[in-house]
């Protein structure tokens, strides 16, 4: 093995089920996810406590209660809710996903366990917040209760955001209804919200430094790489080589353990690396990792919108349509190549060669970009304060973030 160096972190410290609950004056949130990284993945691990520091920052502080999504919601817990709590926030993540490995889609055809009986109970202000259409390319469609259950979502919610257009058109074919709004990831905005990781993403850029990170997915191989994986996977690591002569350090970062697959790729080009494990990482030690990358070559959605989020440059390897929507929405298709495309070598290496030459003017373009998004996010946070708590302005000392 050419490895270098293996970075494990964990266990997972667990957040409490109950977040604030002695503030008796403020409102009282139900947030609806997969919590506490259920199912060991550093981008989920991340998320769920992303979108109640970006409601905190904004609209709050809220006094939350924890549920997974897994755990069905049923009558009785419906009518404890609906006397006992302000509002729902369901999401964010790919909730929109029929096979996810722990959950119960005999209620609703996806992620979140609930009959359509028990989203029609409930009273109080539901937001479905960034979730996105994770329906891999290829795979077996919804069950028939999938339609009437995602409708009802809607009609019961007062905002009902997807994380990107390509979900929204996706799930066109199934709803009556186009009351949908983008909202996008809250691990996209980290630079606002995080000014700790901020000032460090700043301090790593003055040093000049060529990390470059490379995320390879393992999951549902056979929907990925469609019998190509051997030659996939060469194609990568002959990128990753040319990489480490041009004196990048590469660092193999996994978000699950499996993904750490392609070092036995990587050993066979003979490129040297380092590895970090991100399974059992909390949030702070993901953000500090990616906060002192240079380039993120990755082809999970976090791996993608987490460096994203702290202005890292990205390039997308594209096994799923949900990487190309997002690199769509923000105008920056060229940031991505198709995971069958013969070409990856040379993408990677042509993005490198743009990097080393023109690194303000590749910075600037993100900078335009991750802006254009957190404006985005304000304007609907706005928009959810007013209509659910009549909050008439999100607070002003977030909007005075330093953008530079």
């Amino acid at each position: 093995m050419t490895l270098r160096n293996l970075t494990q972190y964990g266990p997972i410290e667990k957040t409490p089920m109950e977040i604030n609950t002695d503030k008796k004056s403020v409102l009282k949130i139900l947030h609806i996810g997969v919590h506490n990284s259920a199912n060991l993945n550093a981008g989920d691990t991340l998320l769920f406590p992303i979108v109640r520091k970006l409601f905190d920052s904004l609209l709050g502080p809220f006094d939350w209660e924890l549920k997974q999504a897994w755990e069905e919601l049923t009558l009785s817990e419906v009518e404890r809710v609906n006397a006992k709590f302000d509002g729902i926030v369901l999401g964010g993540g790919g909730l929109i996903l029929s096979n996810q490995e722990g959950s119960d889609i005999s209620n609703s055809g996806w992620q979140w366990n609930s009959t359509v009986k028990a989203v029609q109970s409930i009273e109080i202000p539901l937001i479905v917040f960034a979730i996105g259409y994770n329906r891999f390319r290829n795979q077996s469609d919804f069950s028939a209760v999938f339609s009437q259950h995602i409708n009802n979502v809607i009609a019961k919610s007062s905002f009902f955001g997807l994380r990107n257009y390509g979900s929204i058109s996706k799930l066109s074919d199934y709803v009556k209804t186009h009351n949908i709004k983008r909202q996008f990831c809250p691990t996209t905005v980290l630079w606002q919200l995080y000014p700790e990781f901020r000032k460090l993403a700043k301090e790593h850029d003055k040093l000049n430094v060529k990390n470059l990170a490379v995320n390879i997915a393992f999951d549902r191989s056979h929907l990925r790489f469609k019998g190509e994986m051997d030659e996939i996977l060469i194609r990568i690591s002959c990128a990753m080589k040319k990489a480490q002569t041009r004196g990048w350090k590469i660092v193999v970062v996994s978000h699950k353990t499996l993904d750490r697959g392609v070092e036995s790729y990587l050993d066979s080009e003979k490129v040297d690396y380092d590895s970090v494990d991100l399974t059992e990482a909390g949030p702070n030690e993901i953000m500090r990792f990616y906060s002192q990358t240079d380039f993120v070559v990755g082809m999970r959605g976090h791996s993608q919108m987490i460096p994203f989020g702290l202005r890292r440059p990205i390039m997308s390897i594209i096994s799923h349509d949900k990487m190309k929507y997002f690199l769509d929405d923000i105008n920056r298709r060229e940031w991505g190549v198709e995971i069958n495309s013969h070409k990856i070598v040379e993408e990677i290496d042509s993005f490198l060669d743009d990097l080393e030459k023109n690194r303000e003017v590749l910075r600037e373009s993100i900078k335009d970009a991750q802006e254009f998004v957190w404006e985005e996010t304000l304007s609907n946070m706005q928009e959810i304060g007013f209509k659910n708590f009549g909050i008439k302005s999100i607070k002003s000392e977030i909007n005075g973030v330093d953008n530079e």
